[in-house]
């Protein structure tokens, strides 16, 4: 379909032309309002309750939901057909968003398996493989995309997903998974979970950890499977543009220098403001006012996340060479080493001193 090829190629290095889906079939837009479901429980309230306390259960005694999880294989990223005969409910997902409506930012994180499926399940059962990632669409909308794998003697069907209380309240816009029916012995099939955030009966209470993740219980016809997913910040930040520098500016000046939070780093090449200014309003972080030192060019942006906490922070740029210092505060302290990890990742600076804890 030429015309088809046309708009894909024009998106090339999205997961636009990876699904051989259009961008606006992709996440939808945060403002439209999630159609209601009559089946929007896990199938009765007993089963609700035994998942939650689960749930509960493993994250007082810090178990681990699954192995470490590493990268998909090749087929990843494949198309949303499934061999088992459908392709799931949502076909592929665009990450990023801007106000503008430019094109989104490529995911920090790909499509990871976080389910092996010789991982046990509540009852014992095996041969469920899942892989995932949380990503970003148009206006800021949040998703997950999911794609399972069926390694089990007998057809997968039934699904529904349930994620345990976070700290940014993130909570599935509905709990059935819109996954077909999957054949045994190898079928596939994805979706895509649109993903609602500071749903009040999903907030912890609780500060974020580094790294971040979430706890998910996904039910099938076998068993039910407890999994964590991984995501980065921009999961959670605001598409909501900078706050004013005013607001900055006395934010700024009141925080004392021993809680603005201070670490060096390298980047791979020299970077200038004009390089760093765009990818920063790709992931969220927006520039609030910028000024020329002696040696060093110093940008001061804020970031805010979905549950209102501000990130106000300094980059300090060397000039004709890879040197960068970044200074930061926050109203929420516990979120500034996941900031410093995150800020790491979008720019592929190396720290001082390695990751921040």
């Amino acid at each position: 379909q030429p015309r088809l090829l046309d708009r894909l190629v024009t998106n090339i290095s999205t997961l636009a032309s990876v699904y051989h889906q259009l961008p606006e079939t992709f996440i939808t837009d945060k403002g439209q309002e999630p159609e209601e479901d009559s089946e929007a429980e896990l199938e009765d309230g007993a089963d609700t309750e035994n998942i939650v306390r689960e749930m509960e259960r493993r994250r007082r005694t810090g178990e681990t939901y699954v192995e470490e999880s590493g990268g998909e294989e090749s087929d990843g990223g494949s198309a949303a057909s499934s061999s088992s005969g459908g392709g799931g409910g949502g076909g592929g997902a665009g990450p990023g968003g801007n106000q503008d409506g430019s094109q989104p930012a490529p995911p920090l994180r790909p499509l990871a398996m976080v389910l092996a499926e010789q991982t046990p399940g509540q009852r014992g059962a095996t041969g469920l493989r899942v892989a995932a990632a949380v990503v970003r669409g148009r206006g800021g909308a949040i998703g997950m995309q999911i794609k399972v794998g069926n390694f089990a003697d007998r057809p997968l069907s039934g699904w529904a997903v349930q994620f345990n209380k976070n700290p940014f309240g993130l909570a599935p816009a509905g709990s059935m998974l819109q996954l077909p029916e999957v054949a045994p012995n190898g079928g596939t099939a994805q979706t895509l979970l649109n993903i609602t955030p500071n749903s009040q009966n999903q907030q912890s209470g609780q500060p974020p950890g580094n790294p971040l993740y979430l706890e998910v219980a996904i039910k099938t016809n076998l068993d039910i499977f407890y999994l964590s997913i991984g995501y980065d910040l921009s999961a959670v930040l605001m598409d909501g543009g900078p706050v004013a520098q005013a607001e900055f500016q006395q934010t700024w000046q009141q925080v004392p220098a021993e809680r603005k939070a201070r670490v060096l780093g390298q980047f791979q090449q020299r970077i200038t403001p004009d390089m760093l200014i765009p990818r920063m309003r790709q992931y969220y972080m927006y520039p609030v006012t910028q000024m020329a030192g002696q040696a060093a060019d110093l940008l001061y942006f804020s970031a805010t996340t979905v549950n209102r906490i501000n990130i106000f922070f300094e980059l300090s740029l060397q000039r004709g060479a890879t040197g960068v210092q970044l200074v930061c505060c926050s109203d929420a302290p516990p979120i500034v080493p996941i900031f410093q990890s995150f800020l790491q990742e979008v720019l592929r600076v190396r720290w001082q001193g390695g990751p921040p804890e």
